[in-house]
Order: structure tokens, then C-alpha cells, then sequence
């Protein structure tokens, strides 16, 4: 089954050219409640996670639907789900962390960091922990991802060894037309997830910590993220049920996870994500503690490749110029997720679907606007 490429940069072009132009705002919580189930019936939406934010105050916070759908279980807010792509703000941030002790500068050759050696085929261009955050690496999705989906248990295959082999020559799933672009480091923009799976590898090699551990105990522990999990055999309670909507059935997808994680295998709760975005709302600060210092929060929210993307940040992207909103969204079998927030007037918005072909570009959109209006 082929990787879902779990990104939209310009997710809200769509939006823009389709929404109403006459359409009155939503001023309360009613009216926002209302418009979200209208969306979940539309889409054919099983489940829908809603919390708007200022700060550290919720504005808005809705958990309406079925985390499971055969056992009539409503959707509670510590429900976690499957976030996708959202996830790689979680992983930039662990790298990062790193880079704030001082580890490394931001145009070091990773290779000066790992043990072992990462070239794009033919090239002498170094690939830097930049290239990586702005997906300017060279490195591609080759079709060995597809082989690395495990259903009801955690992958049994070692991320750093799955690395290697997938990034070294005469490694087990090494292909260099697959696994890599035809460009110089540096020289275009294409979306990588085991790229990002490659920062979560060098984490671990950096501070002599697993990744998932490194999380818990730079991130998830301090900032009070108590619903929120890499690794599938960790979660003793209720998981949100990804489902595919086929004809007028709902075919319900057994949890899963991959060998490449880190790139989209968090599972969260609204509630935990917005303790973790409102640090970038409050220069670097949630639950008291400092997540990231407050020049590297600019850093991650400024176009880092302008003449090859002007939407691209650290792992960030601007995903509506006129709101002025940064985010992220994600797309995996079974699960749509998305996030943003602006970082003048500090209110941000989470939207989590069980339903893998939701559309939450709008909902997002509304969510944001109405938190303006607060």
C-alpha cells in the first residue's frame, strides 16, 4: 500500500477559491458546533476533534462523533489519534531542542553526526540539519516505505538501521533512482518523509538517547502532553478507529503503525498538541517550561528557501498568507489532522478526523476566525 504524501504547502488555495464570499462569520460556540457537525455529516466524518486557542487559554474545545463506531464509543477528549504528517512538528522540535544546547549549527553537514554516511548519488554537495527541516535534501520516498506498515504492533525493524540500509549504498533497501532526487542538496524542494525520519535518527545519535525517549523526556513529560505516543504498544486506553468511507459503509482500518515513524506515527489529543503549539505563540514557553529559545521559534516561522518556496519554514509552513498562519496538516490511512495559528494575534486551531479523505482546510479556516472574534 503506497505512503499517502501526507502535505498540502498551499492547502488553502482550494479553500480560497471555493468558499462563500457572503457568508456570515461564526461568532459563537453554538454556531461553530453547528457548522462542524454539518461538516462531519457532509464529509462522512466519524469522529472530530475542535480546540481553538489563544495562548494557554481555549477559546473553543468540541469532541463530537465515534471513536469507534462498532462499539458505540463517543470521541472524549483523551482519545488519542493517529496525527500523520502533523507529527514532524514533534520531531523538528526534539532536533531543535538540540540545536538550542548548542549540538550542532543549523548548515553542519549531518554526516559530521551520524555513523554513518548520507550522499545524494553523484553529488559532493554536504546535506545539512536545514536541508532536512525545509525538505531540500535530495532524499526521496522510495517504494521500500511501502513494505513497512505493521498492523496491530509496532514495527519490529530498528529506525536507525532501516536508515542506513535505506541511505547507504549495498544496504538492504537501498535503491539510488528510489530513494533519491535528481538534484543538488540545496537546489529544489521536494516533501520527504524519511527525510524526516533522518532527524529523528539524528537525535538519537546526538544525545545518546532513543527518540522516543529523547520526546517523553524533552517534550511530552515537561510540557504535560499526557495522552500522547510514538510507539502503538505504549497506549493502554482507547484509540481513535481510522476508517476508509467506501460507498456508504465506513471499512474500519486496524491501528497501524511504521518503521519510519517519526515522519507520522504520533498519536495525540487536541488538548496535548495545543500545549505543544502554544509555545511557538509564547516565544518558546508552555507549562512553565522553555521548549525552544524564542529566536529559534522566529527561526522555525521564517521562510528559510524563499527563492524555492517562500511557505517553507523549519518544518513549518505558512499555510494562508493573508491570516498569517502556520501550521501543519497531515494524511494517512484512516486519519486527516490539521493545525495552524498566527503568530501576532497568538490563536491557533486543531482539527483531528478519522476519515482519511476529510477535507479540514475550511473547518480550520472557521475555527481560526472565530477565535478573531473572541
Amino acid at each position: 500500500m503506497s505512503r499517502v504524501i501526507c502535505f498540502s504547502i498551499a492547502c488553502f488555495i482550494l479553500l480560497t477559491l471555493g468558499c462563500k464570499k457572503d457568508k456570515e462569520p461564526i461568532n459563537t460556540k453554538e454556531e461553530l458546533e453547528s457548522y462542524l457537525l454539518e461538516e462531519m455529516e457532509t464529509q462522512n466524518i466519524p469522529a472530530l476533534a475542535t480546540l481553538v486557542f489563544k495562548e494557554d487559554k481555549v477559546l473553543f474545545e468540541s469532541y463530537e462523533g465515534h471513536a469507534n463506531i462498532d462499539d458505540n464509543l463517543l470521541l472524549s477528549g483523551s482519545h488519542p489519534f493517529l496525527l500523520a504528517s502533523m507529527s514532524k512538528t514533534i520531531t523538528a522540535a526534539a532536533l531543535l531542542r538540540l540545536f538550542d544546547q548548542g549540538e550542532f549549527v543549523l548548515d553542519d553537514s549531518i554526516n559530521n553526526y551520524l555513523d554513518f554516511d548520507v550522499n545524494v548519488p553523484g553529488s559532493e554537495t554536504p546535506i545539512t540539519f536545514r536541508m532536512l527541516l525545509t525538505h531540500t535534501s535530495g532524499i526521496a520516498d522510495g517504494s521500500a516505505l511501502d513494505g513497512q506498515y505493521y498492523y496491530g504492533k509496532d514495527s519490529p525493524v530498528e529506525l536507525d538501521y532501516f536508515l542506513e540500509n535505506y541511505l547507504v549504498p549495498g544496504g538492504e533497501y537501498y535503491d539510488k533512482k528510489e530513494n533519491f532526487h535528481d538534484f543538488e542538496p540545496g537546489e529544489d524542494h521536494e516533501y520527504s518523509n524519511i527525510g524526516s525520519a533522518l532527524i529523528a535518527v539524528l537525535v538519537e545519535q546526538i544525545s545518546g538517547r532513543s527518540f522516543n525517549d529523547f520526546c517523553k523526556e524533552e517534550i511530552f513529560a515537561p510540557l504535560g502532553m499526557t495522552n500522547t505516543f510514538w510507539r502503538l504498544g505504549e497506549i493502554d486506553g482507547v484509540i481513535v478507529q481510522p476508517y476508509n468511507r467506501v460507498l456508504t459503509k465506513y471499512e474500519e482500518i486496524e491501528h497501524y503503525t511504521f518503521t519510519d515513524y517519526p515522519n507520522g506515527g504520533l498519536r495525540s489529543t487536541a488538548y496535548d498538541m495545543h500545549r505543544f503549539f502554544q509555545a511557538y505563540c509564547n516565544d518558546g514557553v508552555s507549562n512553565g517550561y522553555v521548549l525552544l529559545k524564542p529566536k529559534t521559534v522566529k527561526t522555525v516561522l521564517t521562510p528559510q528557501i524563499p527563492d524555492l518556496d517562500a511557505t517553507v519554514g523549519l518544518h513549518m509552513f505558512l499555510m494562508d498568507e493573508d491570516l498569517e498562519l502556520w501550521g501543519h496538516d497531515g494524511g494517512e490511512q484512516g486519519v486527516a489532522t490539521i493545525m495552524a495559528f498566527n503568530k501576532s494575534t497568538n490563536i491557533g486551531a486543531i482539527i483531528l478526523a478519522n476519515q482519511g479523505d476529510a477535507n479540514l482546510d475550511e473547518m480550520l479556516k472557521e475555527a481560526y476566525e472565530f477565535g478573531e472574534l473572541q
